[in-house]
């Protein structure tokens, strides 16, 4: 079971059909569809989503607009969207999203994490990556269980302090750290990982053209491509993420 972010593209439509409207543009890529498995399916299930740490901003000048997809434009029988915060929403029209505000927000939480992280190895000792451990595990199976690598690595001060972080509902480190090795992630270049932020801050995994046309992540250069997609979008153009799953 996966599920995955999916940004939909489409002409100019009012909030209340946006649903239906949603529902024909993803039709193509249902993977039951037809009497046979699709060949290009891409989705068994989907609805409207936002992740609610990050859903769509607003232009302040927009504010209220009754264009934007929200609790209150969408009636509850066609998508149940739970309210969400000031100059928040599901999407919309493209020119009335602040695309660049949520640029800002994605990199500054990265930057947030970076700095939060670096005080924490300001306070404890040197932390190893869980691979030394895995490494040690495959020279002696026998004499050091995997159990027992993966204890040892877990057991550090530094990485012990956020898992209890991620836990305990720290606002920079969240709960994907009791699967990740902190170490490992923060030892990959900085820059790159923040132009990551930076690139997938508005896209979701995939992307559906106003043509109709399926992209994704597993296609190189898509970040890029899917960014530079919704910047040059006409304004008028909705927006909308759905959650799918396959």
């Amino acid at each position: 079971m996966t599920k995955f972010s999916a940004t939909v593209c489409l002409p100019p439509t009012a909030p209340r059909k946006v649903p239906a409207a949603t529902a024909v543009a993803l039709a193509p890529y249902d993977m039951n569809a037809g009497d046979d498995w699709n060949p290009v399916g891409e989705w068994d299930a989907w609805y409207i989503h936002v992740h609610p740490a990050a859903p769509y901003l607003v232009r302040p000048a927009h504010d209220g607009d009754r264009r934007l997809l929200t609790a209150a434009t969408v009636p509850r029988r066609k998508a149940d969207l739970a309210p969400l915060g000031p100059l928040e929403c599901y999407g919309g029209p493209r020119g009335l999203l602040d695309l660049d505000a949520m640029r800002r927000r994605a990199v500054g939480r990265h930057d947030a994490l970076r700095a939060a992280w670096e005080g924490l190895t300001a306070l404890h000792p040197p932390a190893r990556p869980l691979s030394e451990f895995v490494a040690r595990h495959d020279s002696d199976p026998d004499g050091y269980p995997l159990h027992r690598a993966k204890e040892d690595h877990l057991l550090q001060p530094l990485v012990q302090e956020v898992a209890q972080r991620a836990v305990a509902g720290d606002p920079h480190f969240g709960m994907s750290f009791l699967t990740t090795d902190p170490v490992a992630y923060f030892a990959l270049d900085h820059e790159r990982v923040r132009e990551g932020a930076l690139r997938s801050a508005v896209a979701g995994y995939a992307l559906l053209t106003l043509d109709g046309r399926w992209q994704d992540g597993s296609g190189d250069g898509y970040w890029a491509w899917a960014d530079d997609y919704l910047e040059h979008l006409d304004p008028d153009a909705v927006v909308v993420d759905v959650l799918c799953h396959c």
